[in-house]
């Protein structure tokens, strides 16, 4: 949804005033050209993030990872802490098998399950890991949010020595 639509959704669809709308959207296309700059350079920004953008800028890279909505729950499903499971496919959830959110995950070796969302959250959904087959710099395809902040990590650190 570009600006515009956006403006106009805030403003008719939730009668939102236009000049709140209008400093709110300032903010995010503000926050948005920041991490653009920063994926785009590959250099660390002339004046330090909050914590709220280097937050926004994980869970944005955590998106990009496969399995970063996946929650496996044992089952009888739950939420705190012990026993897996795992699941293939469209998700959803069935008797007598794992829950999960319903976004896409594998069931290889090496795929990214969390039981715990709070483990989920603190890790922003980056749970797979970065590097393939013994070679940590190889892109992982499905964990382009972990191999994208892998890689914007060695530029950032370069640029800082």
């Amino acid at each position: 949804m570009d600006p515009t639509e956006l403006q106009q959704h805030l403003t008719t669809a939730l009668s939102l005033p236009p000049n709140h709308v209008t400093v709110g959207l300032s903010n995010l296309l503000s926050s948005n050209k920041q991490t653009q700059s920063l994926l785009i350079h590959r250099r660390l920004p002339d004046n330090g993030w909050s914590d709220l953008q280097i937050h926004r800028l994980l869970l944005v890279l955590g998106e990009l990872d496969t399995s970063s909505g996946e929650v496996v729950g044992a089952v009888g499903g739950g939420d705190g802490g012990g026993g897996s499971g795992s699941g293939s496919g469209s998700g959803g959830s069935s008797a007598g098998s794992s829950t999960y959110t319903g976004r896409w995950c594998g069931v290889g070796e090496r795929e990214g399950r969390t039981y715990s969302s709070l483990i989920l959250h603190n890790n922003y959904g980056l749970t797979h890991g970065i590097g393939r087959s013994g070679d940590v710099t190889e892109s992982q395809p499905k964990a382009l949010g972990s191999s994208t902040l892998y890689r914007l990590t060695t530029h950032l650190v370069l640029d800082a020595v």
